[in-house]
This record gives structure tokens, C-alpha cells and sequence, in this order.
């Protein structure tokens, strides 16, 4: 049994579980032992070899069953430049300093306080509680489609990721290619002897560009806009030779609504242009990174009305949902399982995946009461 939300959090945050290699057994078994202590079921999910999901059930007789879900790999913070060590946590300000503090093991830890909650007060409840810590989320939701292929039932779906505690009920999906550019070497003092793949990766980025204003023309009422960015790039082997290859990643952001078909269409569109305009212009490879679709739940399903009213119950004044602009394991869970899902999670995606991710200590304990309070209602 766990007493204490900030040395809790602390524990997990030591455990690796950084997305590669997104090895996640000492955190289940750090899991399996709490959940032990509280009385609740516990089903271990191999998926892949050092990567399993963990299922840690409470039954409260017949009613509705309401899921838990959310991650237990985080960002690799390989590159990055930390103040401290990323897997021993700091408390400085009233909040905790470490990784994974905000995306997802906050999420994550508190959800089990409010798991460990109903088990020792069940009181006047009715359903099921299963939490579903899943592997792989950073790779695209591995772990969680697998949960739906093990034909996942639920009434209900709260997913924890960083969110400020708000209630999201859209998030956007995910578009993300590599894409080689093929160029001719040459020495550089006769570039006319070469084709500089750097040069034509610049015509495209441009493209990029012009996509990226013409998607900001229309805006989902919780997301925004779609948008298309070049996030990394790397071409060229010396100082003195015309490029050969170079490479990007193109990341495009899905709203509810768009599909990777049309993406497809705008990406095929755009290289039909550049090779008609630029001389020599040859894409070598494209290669998919992340692949997620966006999803949305009605603000009028019950896990969306029972979530509102126990925010407003929280905070004594009237609650009105949002969207999550990132990707997670909603889904997963709306698109394949049709479970009506909402997000909700200490912590800001500002601080996710960078270096010195902190998530505040009154947000943890505002998560647990949370959780709780949308258990209690879902299952009254």
C-alpha cells in the first residue's frame, strides 16, 4: 500500500522505462506488487519480449466498466540536456522534476491512488475498474492496440496524459514520414557535376510550408488546426562534396475527420509538383515513422457528462471540455474498441518529451480525487 503521491511518483521515476528500447518489466512488477496490496486482479499482457501491458482489475458486482489507460514508457531524453539526473527526481517549487513526471507516470501514479481508494472505501458502488498500463505509446500505441485486438470491453475511458487536468474529448492524429531525397555527389568546386539533395529538400520544406497555411484555413472547434512541420533534417557528407542524399521527417498533425489517405494525397500531390518544377528532383525512400488516427467522443456520451460534473464538483464552478493536441491511446480506444474515451492528466504537454519536465505536487493530488470522483460517478 502507497501512502504518499510525491514519493510515489519518485519511485516509478527511477524505473527506466525510456522509449527505445520502451522496456517496461520493472515498472509492472512495481505495479503488480501494489496492486497486490490493495486486493485488486492482476493480468500481465506479454506483446513483445520485455514489453508487456498490465491489467489491474477491481469488481464491484454487475454495472458498467469503466477503463483506465494510460503508459508506462516515456521520452528517451538521449540529446537532451538536463539540469540533473532524468531518473532521479527533484522537488523544487512545489513540483517534482524528473522523467516521465508529466507524460505519463503522474498520469499513471495517481490513477493507481484512485484505484487503491475505491478498493479500501467500495461503498455504493456498482461496475468494473480496470486500469490498462500499457507499453509503447511512444511508438505509436502498440501496447493499447493490442488491448483492442484482445477484444478490450468498456463502457467508458479515461486516458491519462498531461492535460492540466482538463477534460479533453479530441486530440489530433499523427502523420509522420522519413523521406530520403536522392542527389549525385560531386566535388563541390563543380557543383554542376552534381545534384545537391540539400537544395532540392529546400524546395520541398518550402512546399511543406505552403501546406502548413493553407491547413491553418480551417479550425476544429477543441483542436485548432492541422499542421505540417519539418522536425529533423540531415543531408551531406563533407564540407566539400555536393550532397547526395539528405533526409527529413515530415510530421503532419491529423484532426478528427482528416485520414492518412488524404494526407497521402497531399504528399503525393506536392512531389508530382516539385518534379515538374525542379530539375532533377527524386524522392529516394519514404519510410512511415508514427502512424496514428485522430478521434473525437460526443460531449453528450456519459464518461464525458460524469467527467464535467466531477471537475465542476472539484473546483465549484462551471466546466466545459477541450481538446488534447498531441496523439494517444484514445485512439485506440474510440476507433477500434468504440469506447467513449476523455482525456485527463496532470502536468502540460509544454513539459513533455523536454528536458527538465517537471508536473506540479497540487495537480497530483487534484488527479486522484479526479480519477476517483469520475470512478464513483461511472459506477454509482
Amino acid at each position: 500500500m502507497k501512502q504518499n503521491i510525491e514519493e510515489t511518483l519518485k519511485e516509478c521515476i527511477s524505473l527506466p522505462s525510456q522509449n527505445p528500447p520502451g522496456h517496461v518489466n520493472e515498472v509492472i512488477s512495481w505495479l503488480e506488487n501494489w496492486a497486490q496490496g490493495f486486493g485488486a486482479s492482476i493480468e500481465v499482457q506479454k506483446v513483445e519480449p520485455f514489453k508487456s501491458n498490465i491489467l489491474i482489475t477491481l469488481e464491484f458486482g454487475s454495472g458498467p466498466t469503466l477503463l483506465f489507460n494510460t503508459h508506462m514508457d516515456v521520452n528517451n531524453p538521449e540529446g537532451q540536456s538536463w539540469d540533473s539526473d532524468p531518473f532521479i527526481a527533484k522537488v523544487k517549487n512545489n513540483k517534482i522534476y524528473g522523467l516521465g513526471s508529466c507524460d505519463a507516470k503522474g498520469s499513471l501514479v495517481c490513477m493507481m491512488f484512485a484505484m487503491q481508494k475505491l478498493a479500501l472505501n467500495p461503498n455504493a458502488l456498482a461496475g468494473k475498474v480496470i486500469l490498462t498500463a500499457v507499453m509503447d505509446e511512444e511508438a505509436g500505441g502498440h501496447g493499447s492496440f493490442h488491448l483492442v485486438k484482445q477484444n478490450i470491453k468498456a463502457d467508458g475511458a479515461v486516458v491519462g496524459e498531461p492535460t492540466n487536468l482538463n477534460i479533453a474529448v479530441a486530440h489530433k492524429g499523427t502523420y509522420m514520414k522519413k523521406i530520403r531525397l536522392k542527389g549525385v555527389p560531386a566535388h563541390s568546386a563543380s557543383p554542376e557535376n552534381g545534384v545537391n539533395a540539400i537544395i532540392n529538400t529546400a524546395y520541398f520544406i518550402l512546399k511543406i510550408q505552403e501546406l502548413n497555411k493553407k491547413l491553418s484555413e480551417y479550425k476544429h472547434p477543441f483542436l485548432g488546426s492541422a499542421n505540417a512541420n519539418v522536425t529533423v533534417i540531415n543531408g551531406g557528407t563533407r564540407q566539400n562534396t555536393i550532397p547526395g542524399f539528405c533526409e527529413i521527417i515530415f510530421d503532419r498533425r491529423l484532426i478528427p475527420g482528416e485520414t492518412h489517405e488524404k494526407a497521402d494525397l497531399e504528399l503525393q500531390k506536392m512531389m508530382e509538383e516539385l518534379k515538374a518544377e525542379v530539375d532533377n528532383f527524386v524522392i529516394e525512400s519514404i519510410e512511415t515513422i508514427v502512424s496514428t488516427i485522430p478521434s473525437e467522443t460526443d460531449i453528450n456520451e456519459k464518461i464525458v457528462e460524469t467527467a464535467c460534473y466531477s471537475k465542476k464538483s472539484l473546483s465549484s464552478s462551471n466546466y466545459e471540455p477541450t481538446g488534447f493536441r498531441a496523439g494517444c491511446d484514445m485512439s485506440k480506444l474510440v476507433n477500434y474498441a468504440n469506447i467513449p474515451t476523455v482525456i485527463i492528466g496532470p502536468g502540460s504537454l509544454e513539459q513533455a518529451h523536454s528536458p527538465n519536465e517537471f508536473v506540479e505536487i497540487d495537480q497530483l493530488y487534484g488527479a486522484v480525487s479526479l480519477y476517483e470522483n469520475i470512478a464513483r460517478g461511472f459506477l454509482s
